[in-house]
């Protein structure tokens, strides 16, 4: 065999093996792009399920948070509500007090009014008995003189004690050690009566 027959031999593997080698590399692209796509997506499953896990776990970590502040706002509102019924029970009480004090501030102030009365009628009658002690003539200081329009079969005592009670205004008849008549004859119809001798108690 000639030179050139061997050259053309020798070159003809060549071009085969030349003729193999691109269809060779069309088949490992598609495999690339499938396993890159796979593996986008099992990233893109593992980003979700992260996702998903991170919201689950906020939701759950809220609803934790939402479920203690309403714990603590229903502890707050029981704590103040209480509060607001000792202070309102205290201004009740206090409210009571101030009425009672109020209704016995009138009470006592109805009592000095009648006090205060009763006291003026007192002076005024002490004042009238000492002017009427002062005026009778002839009498000491622990016997006094009384003049009657007429004699009458009375008891001298209980008549005179009546006689002062209406006359000066006394609650009750005033406390005689004793009571007569003056010692002279006793009067004629046309005549004025003896006066009464009277002797008081205190």
């Amino acid at each position: 065999m000639s030179s050139s027959s061997r050259k053309k031999a020798s070159a003809a593997p060549d071009a085969k093996a030349n003729s193999a080698s691109p269809a060779k590399g069309a088949g490992a692209g598609p495999l690339a792009a499938s396993a890159a796509r796979g593996d986008e997506t099992a990233i893109l499953r593992a980003i979700q399920s992260l996702r998903e896990d991170l919201l689950k776990k906020m939701d759950d970590n809220a609803e934790m948070q939402f479920k203690e502040l309403r714990r603590e706002i229903s502890q707050l509102r029981d704590e103040l509500r209480f509060a607001v019924d000792r202070v309102s029970s205290r201004t009740k009480s206090l409210e009571d007090r101030v009425e009672s004090l109020d209704t016995a501030a009138n009470d006592h102030s109805d009592l000095i009014t009648t006090l205060e009365r009763d006291v003026q009628q007192l002076t005024s009658s002490l004042t009238g008995v000492r002017t009427w002690r002062r005026g009778l003539g002839g009498a000491t200081s622990a016997s006094t003189r009384i003049q009657e329009k007429r004699e009458a079969g009375k008891n001298p005592t209980d008549f005179v004690a009546k006689l002062l009670q209406e006359t000066l205004g006394f609650e009750k008849e005033p406390l005689l050690d004793i009571c007569h008549r003056t010692l002279r004859e006793r009067p004629q119809e046309d005549q004025p009566p003896r006066a009464f001798v009277v002797r008081f108690h205190y």
